[in-house]
Formats: structure tokens, sequence, C-alpha cells
């Protein structure tokens, strides 16, 4: 009976097996397909499926002539699918002897990671793409992108600033004007075979890229490039440290040429110091010198305090204290206010300026913008330093009014002479013209935006023709230009020490900033030149540079020689 039974056992045991593993796969089946089906899904999904983000074609910008000076130009981004890289090791050798053997431990790095998506390389070269595509290596593949391109490499580097690797502005109006270049990112659907190989034209479009905004620059490329050449010769030739030049109109506020030297090119801009790359002409605080007696002197002749023939005793010092002022040279006889200004007596301005209340002079010194930010579409302006006179010493008052003791930019000078010679208009300056649409429709124009009315038209007149004895008899005749009356002011200032005792020994900041024509202004300037070797002079270092400029920048501006009627007061 139990061989019976036993042999029923053995003879049923193989279907009892049998239906039980059936039963098992079942239930595994019924688990998988219905149980836990939605979890199946998404993991299939997201093997098969890539969402990849697109940036947007950034916004073109153009010189104030519509030439590109900020373009976009194809490029190859280069991805891998780490899950297919078999030997990571191998692959990252191969890679960086194209991309850069610096490259070889991210690369690697990033071809360990469990994840069916990383970035290898982006925007590299077309070239480097065909040499790797050649390789034909397991699990990488490439991405077309667009990359910032400056065709003009150096030239207004300063202005232009720079962009990241997603396109990102990180300086200048790139920066300035980012949410208008930037566009809006879109999205698109990439699909996978069962291999995990990206299907050919599978791509869907999820979400509409929309292009960036363009940009018109009030900067004259041809203008900017003769300034840039003159500035470079200039550093050459006196061997400074650096130097920095703002041309405008100042009729507008519209900044035709701004420049910083030494500078750098937007395509490389990581290969440069933080001093290369700094927007100098903006940011860079210095004491003005004798370029601020156009300040004085406008204060003085608005308040009606001094005529241009007044008369003054130019003694060889003055003393304030136990602080001695004395002049470049000893004068040491009676001249008017006029050869004051154009032979750039500290002794003979400051005896002047003593007319006024303390607080009269501040109120011009701020109404003419310093102390505060002009406003400039630019990122990273400086207000500079501009003391209350509660906090003025015995020495501040005669200092600050031949421009010492007083922290200004360079931009904030020829704003507030382009006012003292315009009519008595501060204006904002700006670098943007016009904002156009992806298509190049008109979407946004800038117009002059008058600040303030500082003087009136009479002091500006009167002005004017003071500053055009400078060029003519007096410390800026380096700057004079045959057929053109110009006038200026030239501007020789001492360093401060850090520590805020006194000033560097032999360390000097020559400037010249003046105007053309003297009767009806298209134009303003300055030039300042730091640590110049040697001869310091503002008259004779950047006096020379300015005319250079002017003569070159004239007939581009369509203003015609002419003929002057020169009566010496």
């Amino acid at each position: 009976m139990r061989k019976k039974s036993t042999r029923k056992i053995r003879v049923y045991l193989p279907f009892i097996l049998i239906f039980a593993g059936f039963g098992i796969i079942e239930f595994r089946l019924f688990q998988l397909q219905i149980i836990e089906h939605e979890k199946y899904r998404s993991f299939v999904q997201q093997e098969q499926i890539r969402v990849i983000s697109i940036s947007p074609e950034r916004g073109v910008i153009y010189d104030r002539n519509l030439k590109p000076v900020a373009v976009n130009v194809n490029s190859f981004s280069i991805y891998a699918s780490p899950v297919r890289v078999s030997n990571p090791e191998a692959i990252a050798g191969r890679l960086a002897s194209i991309l850069g053997k610096e490259d070889k431990n991210f690369v690697l790095s990033s071809l360990k990671k469990d994840k069916i998506f990383v970035w290898i390389a982006r925007k590299i070269s077309i070239e480097d793409k065909e040499k790797i595509e050649k390789l034909k290596l397991e699990g990488l593949g490439f991405i077309e992108e667009k990359k910032r391109f400056y065709p003009e490499r150096e030239l207004m580097s300063h202005v232009l600033g720079w962009v990241g690797i997603d396109n990102q502005g990180l300086a200048g109006v790139e920066y300035y004007y980012e949410k208008e270049l930037q566009g809006k990112k879109g999205k698109i659907l990439l699909k996978r075979d069962a291999l995990g190989h990206f299907i050919p034209f599978s791509q869907t479009i999820l979400e509409k890229v929309i292009p960036g905004k363009k940009l018109v620059l009030t900067i004259d490329s041809k203008i900017q490039s003769i300034v840039e050449q003159e500035i470079s010769l200039a550093l050459s030739v006196t061997g400074a440290k650096s130097a920095e030049a703002i041309f405008m109109n100042p009729s507008t506020g519209e900044i035709l040429a701004l420049v910083n030297k030494p500078d750098y090119d937007p395509n490389h801009w990581w290969d440069y110091s933080s001093y290369e790359r700094r927007n100098r002409a903006i940011q860079f605080i210095y004491e003005p010198g004798s370029t601020f007696k156009v300040i004085t002197s406008a204060a003085l002749l608005e308040e009606g305090l001094i005529s241009p023939e007044d008369r003054i005793y130019c003694n060889p010092y003055l003393r304030f204290g136990d602080h001695t002022i004395t002049d470049w040279k000893e004068f040491d006889r009676w001249m008017n206010f006029t050869e004051i200004i154009y032979n750039s007596s500290d002794v003979g301005i400051i005896k002047a300026a003593q007319r006024m209340k303390k607080d009269t002079f501040y109120k011009y010194i701020i109404n003419f913008g310093f102390g505060k930010k002009t406003g400039i579409d630019l990122p990273g302006e400086a207000k500079g330093l501009v003391k209350s006179p509660g906090k003025w010493y015995l020495t501040d008052f005669p200092c600050i009014s031949i421009g010492q003791g007083i922290g200004v930019t360079p931009l904030q000078m020829v704003v507030a002479l382009s006012a003292a010679i315009n009519g008595g208009n501060l204006l904002r300056p700006f670098v943007v013209k016009s904002i156009l649409s992806s298509r190049g429709q008109i979407i946004q124009e800038r117009h002059p935006y008058l600040i303030r009315k500082v003087i009136s038209e009479k002091t500006s007149r009167i002005l004017r023709d003071i500053l055009a004895y400078v060029v003519r008899e007096g410390t800026g005749k380096k700057s004079e230009i045959k057929g053109y009356p110009v006038g200026g002011k030239t501007g020789t200032a001492q360093i401060p020490s850090p520590d805020g005792k006194g000033y560097i020994q032999g360390k000097y900041i020559a400037s010249f900033m003046g105007f053309a024509p003297v009767g009806n202004p298209k134009i303003a300037g300055i030039v300042v030149i730091k640590e110049p070797a040697g001869v310091y002079w503002g008259g004779e270092v950047a006096a020379p540079v300015f005319g250079r400029i002017l003569s070159r920048i004239l007939p581009l501006l369509g203003v015609l020689p002419e003929k002057e009627l020169w009566v010496k007061r």
C-alpha cells in the first residue's frame, strides 16, 4: 500500500511542480503587469525617453552702424550615457587626447556616474567633433548648440562684456541686458531604441524656443577703433600702467567710444586678469587734479562771483594751517580769470573759490553728478568719493577746488564736462541706442535723458570760450588741431597713498578732457593715463593723445574745418 502511494507521488510530482511554477510565473506576471505596472512603465520611459533643455539663440549686438559685434556661431556639445559605457578609462583617455589632457579626470568621473545622461564637453569646435566621431566610441552623442562669438576680438570688450558656458551674460551689456538678450529656453523630447541609442528624427518639441532680442549700441566701431589705437600707442610711448578714454556726444549722452587699456578678448575672457577685465573707465576712482577746475569755474561764473576779466594776484604760495599750496610754476603776478584757467594756476583758482561759501560749492559738485552714479547702462559703476561740508577740514575746500581730496571716475568727468559746455544740461550717458525684436523691428529706442539743469546757457558759453584759450594759449596747446577750434583742460594729479596718509612719491595721473568745435560741440572726451614713466604732466602726456584722436574723429562726424576769428583777451 505504501509502495503504491509512493509511486503516485512520483507520478504526479512533476505535474505539481510544473503547475506550481506556472502559478509563480502567473503571479509574477500579474504583479508586474497589474500591481507594479505604473512603476515599470515609468522606468522604461525614463530609459527610452530623455527631455533636453535647449537654450535660445542669444540676441545679436550691433554697433551704431549695424555692424555685428557679438554674434552666435555653431558649436557642438558632447554627452554620454554612462550606463552604456563599458570601459570608461579607455574612453576618457581617448577623449582627453582631443579635448585636452587636463579634462581626463573630469571625463572619467562623468563616465563613471550612475546616470543615463551627462555632459562631457560643452561647445567644442566642429574640428574636434569630427575627430571624436571618427573614434566611434560607445555611449557618446552630440547636440548642436550656439556659441557666443565676438568677431572684433578686443574692440569695445569692456562695453560688450562676456557670457558663461550657458550663454548667460556675466559682464558689460551682456550682463546688463541679460533679460532682453537671453530669450526663452525650449524643451525637446528624444527617444531611444532597445539598445539605448537615440532614434534619429525622433525629436518632439515640448516648449518652443524664443530667440533673444537684439541690441544696437551707441558705440561707433570706427571711432572706437581709432581711440583704442591711439590709447595703445600712448601706453607704449609713455610706459604707463594703464589708460582710459571716453568720447561722447555732449548734446545727447550717447557714448561713442569707451576704452580701457590693457583690455581683453571676450572670446577667451578667462585667460585675463581681473584688472584687465575691469571696466576702469566707469569704476576707477581717482583725484582729477586740475581738470576739476572746470567745475569750480562753472560754480563761480554761475553765481556771478567772477568774470573772465577779473584780475587776481597769484602769490608764489598759499598757506592753510601747516599745509602749503604752491603752483606748478611760480607766477607771482596779476592774472585775469581766463589766464588763471589757461595757465592752470592753483593759487589763482583757490583765491577765486574763496569767494564762495562752502555749501554753495558743494551744491554745484553734487549737481554736476559727483558722489553719485551717472546711471549709465553698464554694470559695476562707481559713485566716487565726495565728503559733505560738515566733514571738511581747513584744507579740504581749497584742495577740492583744484581737484584734490575728491574721488571721481573718468565717466563722471566727461559727463560733467558735457553739461558745462552743452548749455548746462546734465545728461544721463548710455551705450545702448535701441532694442530690436529677433526679426529686427524696433521695440524700444533710447532718447536723451535730462537729469537736471546745472548752469545757464550764458555761463556755458563763457566756459567754452575760456577752455578754448587753454588749448590756444595755455597748458593744453598740444591738443590743438589745425582748422578745428578745440577747448579743454589739462590735469596732473598725485595718487593717494593706500594708508590714507599723503601721496605716493613719484606716481601721477595725467589727463586731458576737451571738446570740439568750440562754438557748437559735437564731441566731448577724456583721456586718463595712469602712472606714466618719465614726463607726467597732463599737457605733455594726455593732451597730444586727445588731439590725435579728435583730428581723426571729427571728419568721421562730418565736422568740417573752419577759419577761426581769434581775439586774445
